[in-house]
């Protein structure tokens, strides 16, 4: 699935947010929450359908396919996650725009699956967190400098990264506070 893709089945749920911040808050609550957490996702991101709309379950069934996908790469060992942004034939602006727009969707994702101090995190995750606070904001570049597009391409690389290393932080947390029920 693709932003483009995954826009038309938002649009048509008149969800109100777009493809990379609906990622972004399913990316931040699936590296804080347990693998159950796709009835709270949709909550949260699309507005109640009637029922009998079949064009707005089909925009569902769209949206639950990008929750196994997106919870299948998450606990890949072998880094497949990627962040859900326009294609790189789209302009430097809509990339970072999109960017930004994930950044916010991962931290309310976060936040919805129960981190409230983030201070309080583990490791790296604090600096994390303010990073992409920070990345929410973020400045215009020019479109014609390259040294731009590299940076932009670090960035989404930093944060892809930085998901995963969130999921498997808070993971390694919750099996640590998990007593041992084999004796």
């Amino acid at each position: 699935m693709n932003y483009k893709q995954i826009n038309d089945a938002l649009t048509r749920l008149h969800a109100g947010i777009d493809s990379a911040e609906c990622h972004g808050v399913l990316s931040g609550l699936l590296a804080v929450a347990d693998e159950n957490a796709q009835t709270q996702w949709l909550g949260h991101c699309v507005p109640e359908v009637e029922q009998g709309d079949l064009l707005a379950e089909e925009a569902l069934d769209i949206l639950r396919s990008l929750y196994n996908q997106v919870l299948e790469q998450m606990k890949s060992p072998d880094f497949t996650y990627q962040l859900l942004l326009p294609d790189d034939d789209a302009t430097l602006a809509a990339q970072l725009e999109a960017f930004g727009h994930w950044c916010q969707g991962f931290l309310m994702g976060i936040s919805l699956g129960g981190i409230v101090d983030t201070a309080k995190l583990p490791g790296e995750l604090p600096g994390f967190v303010e990073d992409l606070l920070e990345f929410t904001h973020i400045g215009e570049f020019d479109e014609e400098d390259s040294q731009d597009e590299q940076a932009c391409a670090e960035l989404i690389e930093y944060a892809r990264m930085g998901a995963l290393l969130f999921h498997e932080e808070i993971r390694d947390l919750k099996e640590a506070e998990t007593p041992d029920t084999l004796h």
